[in-house]
């Protein structure tokens, strides 16, 4: 909206996106209904240029026992999706894929050069959705960029989800529950504010007709244990950690480059993690107060 784009807001009311919506409530037009109600979803992107997928249905830790529900809850209707906006004249999607699960385990950050190699199926049925972007490519003349995007988190995030380890903390902390760890706390990944990955993303805004892949991520990892120090430092009342044993699920090491993306945003810099989750705090506090 801050670039002069008319904005169309698809979804339902739940887990408070609705609420966040409120200041913004006269300058866009809201559509809400279900992902599997094909006729909502069509009312949404009826005069669309671009569409921007972000729902989601699985996690990476719900998909590790329910593979097949993963598939018929985001697979099955992002195809529906994709489908309905080549149908309905949009010209490009922009698709958020996965930047800690796409690529299975590596050592060093990074590329979109690297090749994909997940084993959770929640990173497996984003690189389906990616491969059938380029069929609708191929098919229908659909153009699409996806961005894998690294651990995003900030002010507004739904604090009550498993998946956003930051959100999930600083829920926790603050209903007086303890905050759970599992494995040895080496676990590393790379944390983006959404407030940056928002603007990275406007590029897919410059040209409807082209179709790019870019990592968003800041290059710099971050493991749990830093993550946890970092928590102490920004909130200094007590808190418990619990500790479990290492899930098989968890990609041990995920950090993104994404020096694609930034050759066209020069002089962009990723917030400072430490002051990102300071805000995220605020704004939690400030939701819990009477």
């Amino acid at each position: 909206m801050a670039l002069g784009c008319k904005v169309t807001v698809f979804g339902h009311t739940r887990h408070g996106v609705s609420g966040n919506l409120a200041p913004l409530e006269d300058r866009f037009r809201r559509v809400l209904g279900e992902f599997n109600d094909d006729r909502a979803v069509a009312t949404a992107l009826q005069g669309q240029d671009i569409a921007a997928h972000f729902i989601l249905a699985s996690t990476p830790v719900g998909s590790w026992e329910t593979p097949l529900l993963t598939v018929e809850t985001d697979l099955k209707p992002s195809l529906r999706f994709f489908e309905q906006c080549a149908n309905l004249g949009v010209r490009k999607v922009l698709f958020t894929s996965s930047g800690g699960s796409l690529y299975g385990p590596q050592r060093e950050p990074t590329s979109e050069n690297a090749s994909a190699n997940p084993f959770n199926p929640h990173g497996i049925v984003k690189l389906c959705e990616e491969h059938f972007l380029r069929y609708f490519r191929e098919h229908s003349q659909l153009a699409s960029d996806c961005y894998r995007i690294g651990n995003a988190y900030g002010p507004r995030q739904p604090l009550g989800r498993p998946q956003g380890v930051i959100g999930a903390w600083i829920g926790r902390i603050l209903d007086g529950l303890p905050i759970e760890i599992y494995g040895d706390g080496e676990t590393v990944r790379d944390y983006v504010h959404a407030a940056d990955a928002a603007e990275l993303m406007t590029y897919s805004l410059r040209d409807l007709d082209t179709s790019e892949t870019f990592n968003i991520g800041s290059g710099q990892g971050t493991s749990i244990l830093e993550l946890l120090e970092l928590f102490r430092r920004v909130h200094r009342r007590n808190f418990v950690c619990l500790r479990h044993p290492r899930r098989a699920l968890d990609n041990p090491r995920a950090v993104l480059l994404s020096n694609k993306l930034l050759e066209h945003f020069p002089g962009f810099s990723f917030r400072d993690l430490e002051q990102g989750v300071r805000e995220s705090f605020a704004w939690a506090e400030s939701q819990r107060r009477p």
